[in-house]
């Protein structure tokens, strides 16, 4: 029964070997590049194998000692015919000699008998028990197989996972790297040019305004100052016209 539970024991720690080392060699495998995370899936996997092998050649061997077991047994049956036939043979030739060797032959026959009975009986329960764990470590091996195969396509899935995550990341830190200062100055200095634009062109509409009214103001001016050199001539025509009739008159 110890053995048993020896061998039980060991297939657990064989079968948590591989997630563990995975687990320890978490940290450094989402930092490490492609050639150190292929590495750690491979070392994995060649300790998998290695202790496949171990357990394969184990459960080899229990095969064999289940065999000389079933070997023992059919040698021990054949055994308990002969007995049975000497115990009967000892019978008779006591009947037919009554020497008592023969009855002390019967003794030893049956006390013989007896040990092979329960040799049978403790080989019938070690092969029972025996084939059981063997078809169950059979069936780990068969796991264990698979998941040393699974290994190939979780290497390749985490190659890509952890080498798109770290461009992802490079990105993440590209673009929270960018200064907001740099673009906001750039921003200010467009809406910088935009009000001077807007300004100078305010400027430029109200000195236009500013010289037309200028100009009008001086046409105006003008105007006026012919206007009234007009009034003035006409006055003095009209003197003359004046002066003249009277004349006439006189």
């Amino acid at each position: 029964m110890g053995f048993f539970r020896a061998i039980g024991r060991f297939f657990a720690r064989l079968f948590g070997l591989g997630e563990g080392a995975l687990n320890n060699a978490g940290d450094k495998m989402l930092t490490a590049n492609e050639s150190t995370i292929r590495a750690q899936f491979r070392k994995v996997r060649e300790d998998l194998l290695k202790n496949h092998t171990t357990v394969r050649n184990a459960v080899a061997n229990l095969m064999a000692i289940n065999e000389e077991k079933k070997n023992e047994t059919e040698e021990l049956n054949k055994k308990l015919k002969e007995l049975e036939t000497k115990k009967v043979g000892a019978v008779r030739k006591f009947k037919e000699t009554n020497d008592v060797k023969y009855q002390d032959l019967f003794k030893e026959f049956s006390v013989q008998l007896q040990k092979a009975t329960e040799s049978i009986s403790l080989n019938k329960t070690f092969i029972e028990q025996n084939s059981s764990n063997i078809e169950k470590y059979k069936s780990q091996l068969v796991m264990l197989q698979t998941r040393i195969e699974e290994l190939k396509s979780q290497e390749a899935q985490a190659v890509a996972d952890i080498t798109s995550s770290r461009q992802i990341t490079k990105l993440n830190e590209l673009l929270s790297g960018l200064s907001t200062d740099v673009n906001m100055q750039g921003l200010e200095a467009i809406d910088e040019a935009r009000k001077k634009a807007l300004a100078n062109a305010k400027l430029s509409t109200e000195l236009s305004q500013t010289s037309k009214s200028a100009i009008d103001d001086e046409l105006l001016a003008a105007g006026s100052d012919i206007d009234e050199e007009f009034a003035k001539m006409l006055a003095a025509e009209e003197q003359k016209m004046t002066a003249n009739t009277e004349e006439r008159n006189i």
